[in-house]
């Protein structure tokens, strides 16, 4: 009997538990911002070595700039590092990355397998921790940060629209 009262309190304290680590992520419907036109484009670089990658933008109309920041963007079970650029036509909310290492260090292919010993393998791009959300495809979380006190808070962004891939141009050949 005790071993199943046990138990009851175990269940009760990982509840508790659950619970306020959701309520520590609860989205706000009213963020102290607008966005609008969110959008994600694919690019790759015109020469091989220049990479690939993904950027995510969205208009950013803040009420008060100096009161709020954005801190993480997720977006496709990344977190990402937002940055704000201010342009001629207003300010972007802006936050991309990389899917193919530009760097290549040299390798050695030969018939002789002996003679490829020192190759080494590719490293991978990033340490890609899980996201505490479950986000579709056109979907993003923004996290923003209260200056006054440091406290975060959490915005959902729907209907993110997928523009056609950007092919960047190489050098012209001679």
């Amino acid at each position: 009997m005790k071993a199943s009262k046990g138990v009851r309190i175990g269940l009760a304290l990982m509840v508790l538990g659950a619970m306020g680590c959701a309520s520590q992520r609860q989205f706000t419907d009213t963020p102290p911002f607008r966005i609008s036109e969110p959008s994600v484009q694919d690019w790759l670089g015109g020469r091989e070595a220049s990479g690939a990658g993904t950027e995510l933008r969205m208009r950013w109309a803040p009420e008060d700039p100096e009161a709020f920041r954005p801190d993480t963007l997720y977006f496709r079970g990344r977190a990402l590092v937002p940055e704000i650029r201010d342009s001629e036509t207003g300010m972007w909310l802006v936050a991309s990355y990389s899917r193919i290492s530009p760097e290549k260090p040299d390798r050695v292919m030969h018939a002789d397998a002996s003679r490829e010993v020192g190759n080494q393998p590719p490293l991978p791009l990033e340490d890609q921790s899980p996201i505490p959300f479950k986000l579709e495809r056109d979907q993003a979380v923004l996290a923003y940060v209260r200056k006054a006190d440091g406290k975060q808070f959490y915005y959902r962004i729907t209907g993110i629209k997928e523009k056609p891939v950007k092919a960047m141009q190489g050098r012209p050949q001679e």
